[in-house]
Parts: C-alpha cells; sequence; structure tokens
C-alpha cells in the first residue's frame, strides 16, 4: 500500500502543528537546501553493501523491512530491490519518507510492480514523526502520541539506506534550527543529516545495518566530534568508504559511504576504511584499467586505476577511531603506522608546545573596515596613517614572503593603538578624520547589536586580537590552499580572517618561526597531513585549520641544525626573488627536512 498523504493519526493536529517541518518543494530549493539524489552507480554501491550485510537475516526472518528517511524519488529503496537475489525479494518491505509529494510520486512509479512483500510511502517529515523526551545512550524515548505502539513498529526496520540532507541548521531558520538542536542533542557547527543520523538509530532494531551515504566532513573536522561519538558509540563499523574528489556525486561537499551495525556499547572498532581521490596521471606507475572507480572499492585493492582520462589512487586499511570522538578518524595499514612511528622517534613536540595558532581578525564589517582606496577619500575623511595597516590577505598568500609589499595590500582601520598589550579602542576624539569617516557609517557599525552588547564601542571590530601581538614577528597562511604557503609577516601587519597565524609563546626564542617554516613549506608535512588529518577538498586542496597546525611535529633539535644554518639564505633569496636560486635551496631545505624526521630514504622516492 502506497501513502502520499500523512497518515491520519500519527500525532493529532494540536501536536502536529507544534512540530516544524523542513519541506524541500522543486528542484531549486533542493539543492540550495543540500538534497541531492543518489546517481544510480552510487546507489548501486550503497546498497549491494546494506544488502550483503542483511544476507544473514534474509535467509533466516520472514520479512525484511527496509526504511529510506529521505527517500526522494525511490532510487535507494529500488536499489534494493535490484542488489537483493530474486529468490529472497519477496520478503522485502520497503517505507520511505519525504515532504515532497511529487517525489512521492515518482518513487510510487519506480517501486510499482516489484516482487516484493510492500511498499509504504508516506509524505511526511521522518524528523518530526518522533519525539524524544531525551537521547542518553540507553536510549529511552517517551512517545507523546496516543498511538505509541504504531509508531514504534513504524521505527523499527531491520535496514534503513539514506542519503540524507546537507544542510547546516543555521540555513533551516533560527527558530526550526533551535528546535531541532534541542531536540536531538546538537552542539555547534551541526549539519541536518546529524539529526537525521541520530533519529535513524532510533529507527534500527539491534542488530540492524545502517548504509550512509552523507559528507565526509565529519571524519576530520572538530564539528565532527559528536558525530563520531555517537556513531562509535552506537554502531559496530563494518565498512567506511571516503570518497574523496571522485565527482561521482554532484554536491558541493565530498562524500562519503558508511556501512554499519546497531549495537550499543561497542567496546572495539574493527572497520575496513577505503580512500580513493584523484590524481595526476601516473606515467611508470601500475594502474588498473577500469570503467568505474566503484569496481576497485571492495576492500581487495590498493594503489592506482584508470578510468578514461581520470587516475585515481585507492588506499585501502583500517579505521582508526577514538572512543570519545574528539581526534580525527585516519586510515591505518602496515606502511602507514611503520611511517608514522619513524617520525614520532624523531618528534620533540608540536607547533602549539612552543606558538599559538590563531584565526586573523574578524570585523564583521569589512566594506567599512577594509579597503584599498583609502587615499581616494575626501581628506576630512581619510583615517589617520597611524590607524591604517597593512593587510595580510589569502590573496596575498605564497611560500617565505606575502606576495605583495605594504604598498600594494589592502589596509584595515585598525581603532587599537599597536602599543597596547590591552584591547583598548582609541578615543576618537584625538583621531578626527577617523571619527568623521567612522561617524558616516555609524548607523550601520550600530547595528552589531551583538558587539554593543558584550560592551564593546560601536567603532570596534569584533575580534581585534591583542593590539601589540601584530608589533611581533609571526607566520601567517591561508585556510585553503593546494600546497602549503607559509610566510613570515612584517612587523605592523594585520592578519585577516581568511588567514591563520601563529605567535611563538612567551620565552620561545625566534628562531622557532625558522623551524616551524621549514616543516610547514615541506613536502613533508604534505605527506603528514593527508596521513593524519586529510581534510582535503576538490583539486586536492588541503584545509590548514589550527586544530591541524597546531599538532604538525618539531623535530629533535639537534636535528634541526642543518634547517636553521640554510633558512636566512633561503629567505634573501625569496625576497630578492632569485626564482632560480629559491628553487634550489627550496629543494635542499625539503631534504634537510625529510632527514630531521629520519625520513631520508623517502627522498629518493
Amino acid at each position: 500500500m502506497v501513502h502520499t498523504a500523512p497518515p491520519q493519526v500519527l500525532r493529532s493536529h494540536k501536536e502536529r502543528s507544534k512540530q516544524p517541518t523542513f519541506t524541500i518543494r522543486d528542484a531549486t530549493q533542493r539543492k540550495a537546501n543540500g538534497i541531492h539524489y543518489t546517481p544510480p552507480l552510487l546507489a548501486a554501491y550503497l546498497a549491494q553493501q546494506v544488502v550483503s550485510k542483511l544476507k544473514p537475516r534474509l535467509d533466516k526472518i520472514g520479512q525484511i523491512s527496509v526504511l529510506d528517511p529521505a527517500c526522494g524519488d525511490g532510487n535507494l529503496l529500488k536499489a534494493i530491490v535490484d542488489a537483493t537475489p530474486h529468490r529472497l525479494r519477496a520478503k522485502l518491505a520497503l517505507t520511505g519518507f519525504d515532504t515532497d509529494a511529487e517525489a512521492l510520486q515518482k518513487a510510487e512509479n519506480n517501486l510499482s510492480g516489484l516482487d516484493i512483500a510492500s511498499v509504504d510511502l508516506r509524505c511526511v517529515d521522518f524528523l518530526s514523526t518522533f519525539s524524544p523526551s531525551d537521547l542518553k545512550q540507553q536510549m529511552d524515548f517517551q512517545f507523546t502520541t496516543s498511538e505509541c505502539e504504531r509508531l514504534q513498529s513504524i521505527i523499527l526496520f531491520d535496514a534503513i539506506i539514506s542519503n540524507p540532507p546537507y544542510v547546516r541548521t543555521q540555513i533551516l531558520g533560527s527558530a526550526a534550527a533551535h528546535e531541532l538542536t534541542l531536540r536531538f542533542g546538537l552542539t555547534g557547527r551541526v549539519d541536518l543529516y546529524h539529526a537525521f543520523v541520530k533519529a535513524m538509530t532510533l529507527a534500527l532494531q539491534e542488530g540492524g545495518v545502517l548504509g550512509l551515504l552523507t559528507s565526509n566532513r565529519f571524519l576530520s573536522v572538530q564539528s565532527g566530534t559528536s558525530m563520531r561519538k555517537w556513531l562509535t558509540s552506537h554502531f559496530q563499523l563494518q565498512r567506511l568508504v571516503d570518497l574523496g574528489d571522485t565527482k561521482l556525486f554532484k554536491a558541493a561537499v565530498l562524500p562519503a559511504v558508511l556501512i554499519a551495525l546497531r549495537q550499543n556499547g561497542v567496546k572495539k572498532q574493527s572497520c575496513e576504511f577505503i580512500r580513493v581521490y584523484e590524481t595526476p596521471k601516473q606515467n611508470g606507475v601500475p594502474q588498473r584499467n577500469i570503467d568505474s572507480v566503484l569496481e576497485v572499492l571492495d576492500g581487495s585493492f590498493s594503489g592506482y586505476a584508470s578510468a578514461s582520462d581520470l587516475c585515481f589512487h585507492v588506499q585501502t586499511g583500517h579505521l582508526q577511531t577514538a572512543v570519545d570522538g574528539t581526534t580525527p578518524w585516519t586510515m591505518s595499514n602496515k606502511d602507514i603506522d611503520a611511517w608514522l612511528s619513524t617520525v614520532k622517534a624523531h618528534t620533540s613536540g608540536v607547533f602549539s608546545d612552543i606558538a599559538k595558532v590563531c584565526v586573523g581578525i574578524k570585523t564583521t564589517a569589512d566594506a567599512v573596515f577594509m579597503r584599498d582606496d583609502w587615499d581616494a577619500l575626501p581628506e576630512a575623511e581619510r583615517p589617520e596613517d597611524e590607524l591604517l595597516h597593512p593587510l595580510i590577505t589569502h590573496h596575498l598568500a605564497s611560500r617565505w614572503h606575502p606576495s605583495a609589499t605594504a604598498t600594494e595590500a589592502k589596509r584595515v582601520l585598525y581603532p587599537y593603538s599597536l602599543q597596547s598589550e590591552e584591547r583598548v579602542p582609541v578615543d576618537l576624539a584625538n583621531y578626527p578624520r577617523a571619527q568623521n569617516y567612522l561617524y558616516k557609517h555609524r548607523e550601520r557599525l550600530q547595528n552589531r547589536s551583538y558587539l554593543i552588547e558584550s560592551g564593546r564601542r560601536w567603532y570596534e571590530i569584533w575580534v581585534p586580537h591583542h593590539p601589540a601581538d601584530w608589533t611581533r614577528p609571526k607566520i601567517a597562511f591561508p585556510d585553503i590552499s593546494e600546497t602549503s604557503k607559509f610566510f613570515l609577516v612584517k612587523e605592523g601587519w594585520i592578519v585577516n580572517g581568511d588567514c591563520y597565524w601563529t605567535k611563538l609563546l612567551p620565552g620561545k626564542p625566534n628562531f622557532w618561526l625558522h623551524i616551524m617554516l621549514a616543516i610547514a613549506n615541506s613536502s613533508f608535512i604534505h605527506k603528514f597531513y593527508d596521513v593524519t588529518f586529510h581534510n582535503k577538498l576538490y583539486a586536492g586542496r588541503r584545509r590548514f585549520m589550527s586544530q591541524y597546525v597546531r599538532l604538525f611535529p618539531l623535530p629533535k633539535l639537534e636535528r634541526a641544525k642543518h634547517i636553521l644554518d640554510l633558512m636566512p639564505q633561503l629567505l634573501r633569496a625569496s625576497s630578492t626573488l632569485n626564482t632560480t636560486q629559491v628553487a634550489c635551496l627550496q629543494r635542499q631545505l625539503d631534504g634537510l627536512v625529510w632527514q630531521a624526521f629520519g625520513l631520508a630514504e623517502e627522498i629518493a622516492r
């Protein structure tokens, strides 16, 4: 039986009116709200993984219930049928939830005429089908509907296959996001799929199979901590596939496939981990010719594979997890473990032992505070030079030194004295031209109510840092870059919020900046990053966030002597733009970094 209207008595009308719904109607809205239907080949791969884990149940149980909580046009449920052996298909009972009635009509057409037990499609928001009083680990729930038994029968499934929406809760609107956050215990920068995963956990029977296609961000970012902890607490993870930048999925996020069994109190995870990313063509390296990269994601292959004009690097190993979810999920295999063991044996500490990694300033009114045409303003409105400082942005990022001089850079109006350790704004009466300029924009600046409520003056910036820090030596680097671009920042330059910067801890000598700079710009750190964090975007771009950079390793000081000897020469050559000499010195320095971590042999490979 196919339902294309909401069930009459899942909740009373009064109860349902209190629940926010997250309805996505047309294709434009779906794209804007992170809803992307699963391509057929990827749907088939995900379904095959689910059915392989369902096989024991299919052989023993009379009927198997499978849910897609955001089923769209039903292609994932159809893929489950196609992946199930013909002799067992009559046992399948399929259920799909979606808020898009038009999509459900397509799903009804796609799932009609199949030799299966039943199809039940419901035009209702899966997240609003039940209202848990809390989300404690023992999974105690109280249902407000009088049809508790019927509701429970709906949400206990043998398997769930899902490609939930990828959308930050902030985009849903403050009221809906706040209600959803409270109801599902979400914190920090969370995504709608976090709520779906928690709700799907409740909908699975003990031992039930979860087949999830979702963003791979939760694997490595700090905001994924709660998601990692939830999954390791409530599931026995079976297989994780990081699909990287394979472009199998037309979404802004990079996808991952997770197959897991519902189980509370898991003591130890033993999960296969496969990672695949596009790579430049590998000349002279053995490669497997394939029609689709999905062919080599069965856990039996590691190496390079070519499909048409594309080349992929496939790595296979085991998933490394932490019970508390605080550290990123990483890959472990014989080669990686041996490599990291050598690095650890030659490491004395990490960047955060000698320096603090900070994000740049945030004005929350950049058009007012940051300009490249200050000199074009009327003289009476042109802020005093004492308050205007050259600004480091990601546009200036390059190795060793920024790519612009102070006269070429955009400048920021910074209403604090660089001689002050305290974040005390200047008295505008002492700067009449800056005062005239800021008063011209006073209405806009005063509309930043959060700044006023925090006790700040209306002309301050939101995140200024300690003013005197800008007079001290530091390293800056952009958030996103294909290769590392760490560079020294001159005194008086200020770093914008699209970059990060490091400041030495009290008592740490300046030579540490040269060691950090050499390591951060080395090919060694690229491999360390990819092995340890692997937060990559399309086209191989890495996220150099503070949570990663602070954990970059430092060699034992006695092994860094040659690095310190070469760095001044390299910095001089870089500042004079002697590209030939810089290239030669960089190669020498790169080798010295590898050697400092006991990995001299790797240079020749």
